[in-house]
């Protein structure tokens, strides 16, 4: 299952209405909050946090079939919504981008890159439910747009406290919110709501709403609910969800959610720049400098490596840097200087990271190298791993994506069956790898 789901506009604002205040012009509220917001999301482009995004796909069962999953006989949106009872979490992965904003749009890069990446989040992340907004570009979609209409709905309780509630409607002809179908973009109208504190102007809740989605797509409904806090990065505050939910019903009966949260943001400084990489993302860069080196490696020669440090699946995420150490030299067969000595460091990233639940449970950690340190220098990398590390078929999953081609050759693809929750690689654990061809 691919698709990418972008919300590049919404609509937000403050709310928490404390008991006992005296009461305020819904209008003026809102009012009030737009101009308090607009200047917190006009900061945005000054920040960059890390985003977590937890991913859970469910699938329709049959009760009678138990614990067997089986197809919807057709894939209808009328079929899903009827089967929404009879959900089972199939599998779950994690991946982290880091994000921020650059002229009004939403733009990632891996963590730890020295540049953000120029293409879309779609095309860094290529497998999965895929989305952007939450970080600022839901907020600031909505309030720049003249054409919005806002409707004050009343009081309502948050935690104890009374919230005023807003309701919107953004319609095609002047909404943001795109979602892609095949190569293309459509966009489709939308609507939601938001909660606004009528004291502090402080937005609590967000919600996006559409299903007025292209059959194409084969998704019949799509909406994220935003609950927002205020974090202090250096000296300014910033408004951020503490976590955003995309929930996505499809057409086959299959359900996804995205769970995202921020974490270690930080505030760009005067003598920063702003840089885009359109290198693809199977050479990502590491967080040193990247000094090409004479090394060129030919194709086929044997490379044992080893984890530097445990990789843990309840925390890891695709995105993560990993090193390994080279356990015995690499060298041009009858040659007698080594081309990668004992010792050295191979980095890269964590390409998958999945839990699978059914037929049987299983993990899949998939590695991608691309970076050996030798004396300081950071050199390309690029390696195969030995089929008989492979996963065998039969495992009820692809080892790459489709229709990806040798694009993906260098993409190390582990399986570890296991009953338990979580999936811990030691440090010091071994795989065996074949070089490929750098220049």
């Amino acid at each position: 299952m691919r698709f990418a789901l972008f919300l590049l506009a919404v609509a937000s604002s403050y709310s928490q209405v404390v008991s006992g205040q005296t009461a305020r012009d819904p209008q003026e509220v809102l009012s009030q909050a737009r101009a308090k917001l607009r200047e917190m999301t006009g900061r945005l482009e000054k920040y960059a946090c890390i985003e977590t995004i937890e991913r859970q796909y469910f699938q329709h069962v049959t009760p009678d079939v138990e614990p067997a999953l089986v197809r919807a006989p057709a894939p209808t949106c009328k079929a899903a919504f009827a089967s929404q009872n009879r959900l089972r979490e199939d599998s779950t992965d994690r991946l982290r981008l880091e994000v921020t904003v650059s002229q009004g749009r939403e733009i990632q890069a891996w963590p730890g890159a020295t540049q953000f990446d120029a293409r879309g989040v779609d095309e860094i992340v290529r497998q999965g439910p895929i989305g952007t907004g939450a970080f600022g570009t839901y907020l600031l979609g909505v309030f720049e747009n003249p054409s919005v209409v806002f409707t004050y709905s009343g009081e309502k309780l948050d935690e104890g406290k009374s919230v005023m509630e807003f309701t919107y409607r953004v319609p095609v002809e002047v909404s943001r919110y795109r979602v892609k179908v095949g190569a293309d973009w459509q966009v489709v109208a939308y609507d939601g709501a938001f909660w606004v504190d009528p004291v502090t102007l402080q937005m609590r809740r967000l919600t996006v709403h559409s299903s007025e989605l292209p059959p194409a797509t084969t998704i019949c409904d799509a909406s994220t609910t935003l609950e927002y806090q205020l974090l202090r990065v250096g000296d300014n505050e910033l408004l951020l969800p503490k976590q955003s939910r995309m929930h996505i019903v499809l057409a086959s009966t299959r359900e996804t959610q995205n769970t995202t949260t921020f974490s270690d943001c930080r505030e760009y400084h005067a003598e920063s720049s702003l840089l885009f990489d359109d290198r693809p993302d199977t050479e990502l860069p590491s967080v040193k400098p990247i000094v090409r080196a004479p090394l060129v490696l030919p194709i086929g020669l044997p490379v044992t490596l080893a984890l530097t440090a445990p990789l843990d699946t309840s925390t890891a995420a695709a995105g993560d840097i990993v090193s390994a150490k080279v356990l015995k030299a690499v060298r041009r067969p009858g040659a007698a200087q080594d081309l990668i000595p004992a010792g050295a460091t191979v980095k890269g990233r964590i390409a998958r990271l999945e839990h699978h639940l059914f037929p049987e449970p299983y993990f899949v950690i998939a590695i991608s190298y691309n970076r050996v340190e030798l004396g300081g220098v950071s050199s390309p990398f690029a390696a195969r791993l030995e089929s008989n590390n492979q996963p065998t078929a039969g495992q009820g999953f692809e080892s790459r994506p489709r229709a990806r081609g040798l694009e993906f050759w260098d993409i190390g693809t582990f399986v570890f069956p296991s009953s338990k929750s979580r999936y811990v690689l030691p440090a010091g654990y071994e795989s065996k790898w074949f070089t490929l061809a750098t220049r």
